[in-house]
């Protein structure tokens, strides 16, 4: 394959292509998949059907994700010649979830005051989840924690509320297409280890170990598609 392939990369819920900045140090140009305004009650599967109609990259590339995005990159393999999907503290299937969040994901995807909650509401109760989610703030810098404090708090309450629902009602994947590669946080508060079997393990590593580990997570994406590549 003599092509320059591209790293096409959907974030967590609510965030953007800042997210990727750590990876941006990888050889390859790297595409953020830019959110669309969820239809009620839309299921993962279909959203991810309409982000793969919107996408406009040439081939070859790569697809992965963050958490959700990487649930949502799975289902853009079904309607996109991706060469490989990776999964970064991510999962097959909303199963995967830690159990006390598939109750509360659940209640905040269906109470209809979740939607309706003021922003001097809203804005403090997301920082407060993303305070107890995200890893410990000794693990990031203080631009990536100025990053994670503006997520927090610019996060629509719809499109929260519609992610809830739509992750831990998603079934999965169970037959990809192309390969899948995945990496996962040894203390990942939101998707444990033990409730998925990735290919490597970050040691210490929590949610979000594309900005916390990103060296270790850079090197695996970097060895996984350099391998790929290299057998066609």
């Amino acid at each position: 394959m003599s092509e320059q392939p591209t790293l096409v990369m959907v974030s967590g819920l609510g965030g953007d292509e800042r997210l990727f900045v750590p990876q941006q140090t990888l050889p390859w140009p790297i595409v953020a998949v830019k959110w669309l305004e969820p239809r009620r009650r839309e299921s993962l599967a279909s959203y991810g059907q309409r982000l793969a109609e919107r996408l406009e990259v040439a081939r070859p590339f790569f697809l992965g994700g963050v958490s959700i995005g990487g649930m949502l990159a799975l289902e853009m393999s079904r309607w996109t010649r991706p060469e490989a999907v990776f999964l970064i503290a991510s999962a097959r299937s909303g199963h995967a979830l830690r159990r006390i969040y598939r109750p509360l994901g659940w209640a905040i995807g269906t109470a209809p005051f979740w939607a309706s909650l003021p922003p001097h509401l809203s804005r403090p109760l997301a920082r407060l989840i993303a305070k107890h989610l995200l890893p410990s703030s000794r693990q990031l810098n203080a631009e990536q924690r100025r990053f994670l404090a503006v997520i927090a708090s610019n996060a629509s309450p719809r499109f929260v509320r519609w992610g809830c629902r739509a992750v831990v009602t998603w079934p999965g994947v169970d037959l990809p297409r192309v390969p899948v590669y995945h990496i996962h946080g040894e203390r990942d508060r939101v998707i444990p280890l033990r409730r998925v079997r990735p290919d490597h393990i970050v040691r210490t590593g929590g949610h979000l170990i594309n900005l916390s580990h990103a060296g270790e997570v850079n090197a695996y994406l970097k060895s996984k598609i350099e391998k790929h590549l290299a057998g066609k």
